[in-house]
């Protein structure tokens, strides 16, 4: 996957935790943020069931959240499994595809 040094952090989660794979030297988060984004990750699995029996389109695979300076998304590979990756905002690359590896990855 090309990110032309966009890439600014990947990692993979199950309910016990969270393993960061790559984060980029000039946004890495400290112990207590990683936590609470774990946290966070396995209460949007919580919902899946909700989402998919709401919106009637298929099985849920990725929620994307677009801030000022990253572009994080969320991608669900298993039961209370799945990778997080941020990107910077602004950046050329095919989100689409991003979500598509990390859902084919089952990491």
């Amino acid at each position: 996957m090309a990110t032309n040094g966009s890439l600014r952090a990947v990692a993979a989660y199950d309910r016990d935790g969270i393993e960061v794979v790559f984060e980029r030297d000039d946004v890495v988060q400290k112990e207590t943020a990683i936590d609470r984004i774990h946290e966070e990750l396995v209460l949007q699995e919580i919902g899946r069931e909700y989402l998919e029996n709401l919106f009637r389109v298929g099985r849920w695979h990725c929620t994307m959240h677009r801030f000022e300076q990253a572009i994080c998304l969320h991608a669900a590979n298993g039961e209370y499994s799945g990778v997080f990756v941020s990107v910077d905002t602004g950046a050329d690359v095919n989100l689409e595809r991003v979500a598509d590896i990390c859902h084919e990855s089952g990491a």
